[in-house]
């Protein structure tokens, strides 16, 4: 069975956060998505004729990304705990957080690239917290989990350790994490 082809939309937005990562916001142009999407000239204009619009469809699609690859890592964690025990899914956590900060190393940069437009556009407001959010969601899903009822501060605390260890590594400015920093971190709101 062959997987659908993804929708011109789709296409256009996944170039867009391609272009995000690899060439910052100043390197998303219509002209260059359309290229990048393999796509007439125009097109992404046709869908986004703002600027402003194509990146607030990106940041909507780039969070959505995030938080499937957020629901599938919850299974994972249910089965590993339920099998193996806290230890084992706090492992697992810290496994999946590394690997993920290796493989999608694209989406860390079009997270940031945004977030920090974010910053200082104002037709943008609101998507640097949307990505942020979206990509904290499994490290505050577990830490809620595994927490007993601590309160939010230490939650909130952990979760932007672990998010800041792997944009670190991301941006190629710190050394790539190793499963006991990242399940130390997680363990410390045990």
């Amino acid at each position: 069975m062959s997987t659908p082809k993804p929708d011109r939309r789709e296409t256009i937005l996944n170039a867009v956060v391609e272009l995000l990562a690899t060439r910052g916001l100043e390197g998303v142009t219509h002209r260059a998505v359309d290229e990048a999407a393999g796509l007439p000239q125009g097109s992404s204009t046709y869908y986004f004729p703002k600027k402003a619009g194509l990146l607030s469809a990106a940041a909507q699609h780039l969070a959505t990304v995030l938080e499937k690859d957020c629901d599938e890592l919850q299974v994972g964690f249910a089965e590993r705990a339920a099998k193996q025990g806290m230890d084992a899914a706090v492992s697992y956590v810290a496994e999946e957080v590394i690997a993920y900060a290796e493989d999608s190393r694209h989406l860390f940069l079009a997270r940031m690239e945004l977030t920090l437009a974010a910053a200082r556009r104002d037709d943008l407001k609101g998507v640097g917290e949307q990505l942020t959010a979206a990509a904290r969601r499994p490290i505050e899903f577990f830490l809620r989990l595994i927490s007993e009822g601590k309160d939010d501060v230490a939650i909130d605390t952990c979760a932007g350790l672990v998010d800041g260890i792997a944009l670190m590594h991301a941006t190629g400015q710190g050394p790539k994490p190793t499963t006991d920093q990242i399940a130390a971190v997680v363990r410390s709101i045990l």
